[in-house]
């Protein structure tokens, strides 16, 4: 585990690149927009005149409208800081949402956390899913408490989620957010779908793995291990930049996969594999029709486990690059090479430890890079001359990289300052040529914290953080998603 999840990758750059940032001035900076507030229309029913009666009108009750669920919706809203476009046109299932949110006592103080999470709600939640999602929101706990040298995780088998009480005086409000909403990703990714826990990939002492729901007794007896894949912790960081962050600033490489799992099945498909219960059986699915060996998968899931020896054995596992190469090639065609968009984002998951996996591959991936130096140093100006304080060194988590912001291809990276005590963390957005690989526009994000809600409590802290795992290993997700 790592203790510090804003670590920068060394690209800390000198001043006298900031004279380059005046060729930058023309670049624009995009602000919020709110909704109008919604009208209402009333219509009355023609009443019919029978031969012989007078044409008075008769003093009969007017029928009782039926409730608009969009008025309840929007002003529900309206309190706890969400606008129309949040709502999705899911009107009707907002207030029961609101509900389940305002009566869970364990939030308290941390309310607009849930409250924000809305989009993803309206986005992903199919209805025969959403008595049982309720019910977690409802139960949903949140406790600050040192985890052992990681900034937050989520424990699936308590339904809580745990942080550490100095990450925000620490490292700053955004920062904590980040954090926050990556362990409320874990928390939809894991609960929204339904019950998972069945739905789990489990290894077999003889090579073979199956749903955690299909083992006969004696195969549960021979299980040595759960299976993950790049979708736990790379796609809780992805969703989180998508929804909140514009950038992620963890599990790096991890986004990078799924980012080109979009590029080359769409967005759509990927969306629905994360957002349903079984999200890894899925994969292993997709990789089975796309040519890979039972063996194989296991490989690349070894090799996408959340662990420090993941890679130990570089022979036993199969870089999740060759993976994407050879899913374009089944899928899209044989001219990967040519793909710039796509060498592009196999280039930003370069890192050493992926470096030595051998594949058929080496030599490919030896040629890729990220964006260019001219394009890094652009972003890098634009950045120090828009937030104008020359006393703070500022430096990237990563580099530029692609990611769908959405549903377009972009190019993002956090940023923070390198040194100092100044506690600050922004998200820079490119949007970027990706025909001609050139800028056409920065977008400085600054803001993931939501507004405190008016009258908003601390959360109690006190609450016990000893209960222990139902499914053995799985400080990776299972029973414990973290972020660090």
């Amino acid at each position: 585990m790592i203790g510090n999840r804003f670590g920068y990758s060394g690209m800390k750059l000198k001043c006298v690149v900031l004279a380059a940032s005046i060729l930058l001035a023309s670049f624009s900076l995009c602000g919020c927009f709110r909704t109008r507030s919604p009208r209402t229309s009333h219509s009355q029913a023609e009443e019919e005149v029978k031969p012989g009666e007078s044409t008075e009108p008769s003093p009969t009750p007017s029928p009782t409208p039926t409730p608009d669920p969009k008025i309840e919706a929007m002003r529900i809203a309206a309190q706890v800081g969400l606008y129309e476009e949040d709502l999705r046109g899911r009107y009707d299932l907002f207030p029961m949402y609101a509900e389940a949110v305002s009566s869970n006592q364990n939030f308290k103080g941390k309310y607009e956390y849930l409250y924000h999470l809305y989009p993803i709600v309206a986005d992903h939640l199919k209805t025969e899913n959403a008595e049982y999602f309720f019910a977690k929101v409802r139960e949903l706990k949140i406790t600050m408490n040192h985890t052992d040298g990681i900034d937050g995780q989520y424990v699936q088998t308590a339904n809580r989620i745990e942080l550490d009480p100095d990450l925000e005086t620490r490292m700053g409000s955004e920062a904590y957010s980040a954090v926050f909403y990556h362990e409320l990703m874990h928390f939809i990714d894991l609960n929204i779908g339904g019950n998972g826990v069945d739905a789990y990939m489990c290894l077999l002492d003889d090579g073979s793995f199956k749903k955690y729901s299909d083992l006969t007794a004696d195969e549960k007896s021979r299980m040595t291990e759960y299976m993950y894949s790049y979708f736990i912790e790379g796609g809780a960081e992805m969703y989180t930049s998508e929804y909140f962050t514009y950038a992620p600033n963890s599990y790096l490489p991890r986004v990078r996969f799924l980012v080109g799992m979009k590029y080359i099945f769409g967005v759509e498909k990927i969306d629905n594999m994360f957002f349903d219960v079984d999200t890894d059986y899925q994969f292993s699915e997709l990789l089975r029709a796309n040519g890979f060996t039972d063996e194989e998968i296991v490989k690349v899931f070894k090799a996408m486990k959340n662990s420090p020896d993941a890679l130990k054995d570089p022979k036993a596992v199969i870089d999740p690059r060759e993976v994407l190469v050879r899913l374009y090639i089944n899928n899209v065609g044989a001219e990967y090479e040519k793909d710039k968009i796509f060498c592009l984002i196999l280039g930003s998951m370069n890192e050493s430890d992926l470096n030595k996996i051998p594949s058929d591959y080496n030599k490919f991936y030896s040629k890729l890079s990220g964006i260019s130096q001219d394009n890094i140093l652009q972003v890098w100006g634009y950045l120090t001359n828009i937030v104008g304080d020359y006393d703070v060194q500022w430096g990237f988590i990563g580099f530029p990289a692609p990611i769908y912001l959405n549903g377009e291809l972009k190019l993002s990276v956090t940023a923070g300052p390198t040194e100092g005590n100044k506690l600050d963390y922004k998200a820079v957005v490119v949007d970027f040529d990706f025909e001609n690989f050139e800028i056409k526009d920065i977008v400085i994000c600054d803001k993931w914290a939501p507004d405190p809600l008016p009258g908003s409590e601390e959360p109690d802290a006190t609450e016990s953080t000893s209960e222990s795992s139902e499914t053995g290993e799985t400080s990776e997700t299972s029973a414990t998603s973290e972020t660090t």
